[in-house]
């Protein structure tokens, strides 16, 4: 299959560009791709001043604060811009949880707003980055994204040249707020961590990865495509033991705490519902759209249809204990230096909201 579309001299606006996902990408863009322009796109002032002085890079970034809420706003920074990676949302469930109209506003009409000023200022490529909670969603943070991305997949049917496609992942190592970074947290400073169920599964990937395969993702997408990432998965329980012996002394524990109100069990990438739709890539499933166009029928024809019944973080492939320690030695999560500002006495005065 052929790269595609090239980011070559292109300029490219990232939406919550500041946060861990924004970086990478924007790392990956400096790195590998002539880029004209990156327009970093954020609420987040601090974030982006810190962000501004770790790249060193005047030329091609430009930050941008501002709110997907803000149309106004958005389809001002959108103007000139040749392709945007969506990233903004709320996405801690608990608080989503207890916002939701906050959620639906940032979440689903922000993705909207996406949609409507990239087809109105001429975008050609739009890449929006879903999360597995939108499958079969269970909470409203999962609810808010499948309705993003049946907006995205929408956007092809209007009869602009802005071609949007989904990139779906689970758990990327050091996303903030997830799972990893919390455990190293609670060991380094309190000495335990918090554990829900043991038997939870989740699915895991090196953030460089993930971001790796969302950027293919933008160039191979014809539009109206849903990408999944091939992920490995492990159960919370062999993470936690990793974590625990690493980074814990002959005192640390684990603590067993209630799940999450809408937490699932397993995470689910692929339903069986979109199984008929999945094909296989090299290194992604491709979930298409229920009458894709002669085009994307054309692009996947060589692609094999799937034999599992739903891609779930149990029946996926399971890291070995070595394959699993390995690559959080790798990304840094077994070390006590803790790659945040958060202060120890900061952490122990807030740390319920690492649970």
């Amino acid at each position: 299959m052929s790269n595609g579309y090239s980011l070559d001299g292109k300029t490219i606006l990232i939406t919550g560009g500041s946060g861990t996902w924004g970086r990478e990408f924007t790392q990956q863009i400096l790195s590998e791709v002539r880029a004209g322009e990156i327009r970093i796109y954020s609420r987040g002032e601090y974030h982006q001043v810190e962000m501004r002085r770790a790249f060193q890079d005047e030329k091609r970034l430009k930050f941008i604060i501002g709110d997907v809420r803000d149309r106004a706003r958005l389809a001002a920074a959108t103007r000139g811009t040749d392709a945007i990676v969506h990233l903004a949302a709320l996405k801690h469930v608990p608080v989503v949880e207890e916002n939701p109209w906050e959620a639906l506003q940032t979440n689903t009409i922000g993705s909207q707003n996406v949609v409507e000023t990239a087809m109105a200022n001429g975008v050609e490529r739009v890449l929006f980055v879903s999360s597995d909670k939108a499958v079969d969603p269970l909470n409203f943070y999962g609810i808010s994204k499948l309705a993003a991305e049946r907006l995205f997949l929408a956007g092809n049917q209007e009869g602009s040249r802005t071609r949007f496609v989904v990139f779906r992942a689970g758990n990327v190592m050091g996303s903030a707020g997830s799972v990893i970074p919390v455990f190293q947290q609670q060991l380094v400073y309190l000495n335990k961590l918090t554990l829900t169920d043991p038997k939870m599964t989740r699915f895991f990937m090196a953030k460089r990865d993930a971001v790796r395969l969302a950027l293919d993702a933008l160039r191979i997408g014809v539009g109206a495509e849903i990408f999944i990432p091939k992920m490995k998965a492990a159960t919370l329980d062999l993470l936690s033991r990793i974590m625990l012996e690493n980074l814990g002394d002959s005192q640390a524990k684990i603590e067993r705490i209630d799940v999450r109100p809408g937490e699932k069990c397993a995470e689910l990438l692929i339903s069986r519902n979109e199984i008929d739709r999945t094909r296989e890539l090299r290194t992604m499933w491709v979930v298409l759209p229920f009458f894709p166009p002669r085009e994307l029928q054309m692009r996947y024809r060589r692609a094999g249809p799937v034999t599992f019944t739903e891609y779930s973080s149990d029946a996926a492939q399971q890291f070995s204990r070595e394959e699993l320690e390995s690559l959080l030695r790798e990304e840094g999560f077994l070390s006590q230096e803790i790659p945040s500002p958060a202060s120890p006495l900061y952490f122990r005065k807030n740390a319920s909201v690492f649970h």
